[in-house]
């Protein structure tokens, strides 16, 4: 299975909804999650977000989480670099 780090939520539920559809016995439940993968299928896309400090553009949780390279001016933060994974 692919490493969760570089997945989205998105692709994390619908691994699990395949995998649940695939190892049901029952046919009821196999046409609920199958339901549900149309579901998701039916999503609209999930908007991308810009980073910023450095621009950088993508998937929300993915912005959220990447490491900037680009340094806030020294009188602005004391040269500390941003971390845009900082909530406060």
């Amino acid at each position: 299975m692919t490493d969760d780090t570089t997945l989205t939520a998105r692709e994390r539920l619908r691994i699990h909804l395949r995998e649940a559809r695939r190892t049901t016995d029952s046919p009821i439940v196999e046409a609920q999650l199958e339901a549900a993968l149309d579901a998701w299928t039916d999503l609209p896309p999930t908007p991308l977000r810009e980073c910023p400090v450095c621009g950088k553009v993508g998937l929300p949780e993915r912005i959220q989480q990447h490491k900037c390279t680009i340094q806030i001016p020294e009188e602005e933060n004391s040269g500390i670099q941003y971390d845009s994974t900082n909530k406060g």
